[in-house]
């Protein structure tokens, strides 16, 4: 099914698009156990080689994506601080924060019980405290966080704004949102007010289209052998639109402009 097509169909309802997607999350933290896929973004390649960041030798494999993570995550200062990944999938993204950016506790939620389950098995050496939650309903109290990261998951929801006015509740005076998403332009003018509206102050914002494609294009070889191993050949279309592989509905729409992948940095005061 194209991807433009299977897009309309969820967009019926918000409830109807929410539903899908957490069936489609459960099948796949379900059927596909493996530890060695903990992350589902695009990824993110700096345009500019000199700020390529250290790793250790063992995230070397998932750098691509891990850059996204810390593209997002090093936009403030997350050491000693309460922080809350929003959408936390296969649980690779938190672990990378907890682990190089040191707050003093990393909370992960997603609205999938079979992802926290998985999380709770792969990383069950992590700091990472994984929990069941919804974003628009988010399981912490009001003030009670530093720093709300949100990395590729919010065309997901079926209520952004309700999202947003969570994200505000349990943020402490002073507190950050470091977010990250894609939509198609129109769409994008809607993010755009509902971030104005959320009561969060713009602190930047960052058209990131660029980097994101950079690392579809860099990565792209490497993604479809080892997504070959993983499925094998029957999901090889859906896999290749899931994944933004090159010929892709995404990648075309990244490339053409008709898509865009913004990073926005919101404080509230």
């Amino acid at each position: 099914m194209p991807a433009r097509v299977f897009v309309s169909i969820l967009n019926i309802s918000p409830r109807f698009k929410k539903a899908v997607w957490k069936r489609v999350y459960q099948f796949l933290a379900a059927k596909y156990k493996t530890e060695d896929w903990t992350f589902m973004n695009y990824g993110f390649q700096s345009l500019n080689e000199s700020k390529k960041i250290e790793l250790k030798k063992e995230d070397e494999i998932n750098r691509f994506f891990i850059q996204l993570y810390h593209f997002v995550a090093s936009k403030v200062e997350l050491k000693n601080k309460r922080v809350l990944e929003v959408g936390s999938g296969r649980g690779g993204g938190a672990d990378y924060v907890e682990r190089y950016f040191q707050p003093s506790k990393m909370f992960g939620v997603d609205y999938s019980r079979n992802a926290i389950e998985f999380c709770n098995r792969v990383f069950k050496d992590s700091r990472v405290d994984y929990k069941l939650g919804d974003a628009e309903n988010l399981p912490f109290e009001n003030d009670s966080l530093d720093v709300v990261i949100n990395v590729e998951s919010s065309h997901c929801y079926a209520d952004v704004s309700a999202f947003f006015a969570e994200v505000y509740r349990v943020l402490k005076s002073g507190g950050y949102f470091s977010f990250a998403d894609f939509r198609d332009k129109e769409p994008f003018e809607d993010l755009k007010e509902e971030l104005a509206n959320s009561g969060l102050e713009i602190v930047n914002s960052t058209n990131i289209s660029k980097e994101v494609l950079r690392a579809l294009d860099d990565f792209n070889e490497e993604k479809m052998k080892r997504f070959g191993k993983m499925f094998g050949s029957w999901l090889k279309k859906p896999l290749s639109e899931f994944a933004g592989m090159k010929g892709s509905t995404m990648y075309e729409d990244l490339s053409s402009g008709y898509t865009v992948y913004y990073h926005y940095l919101l404080r509230k005061n």
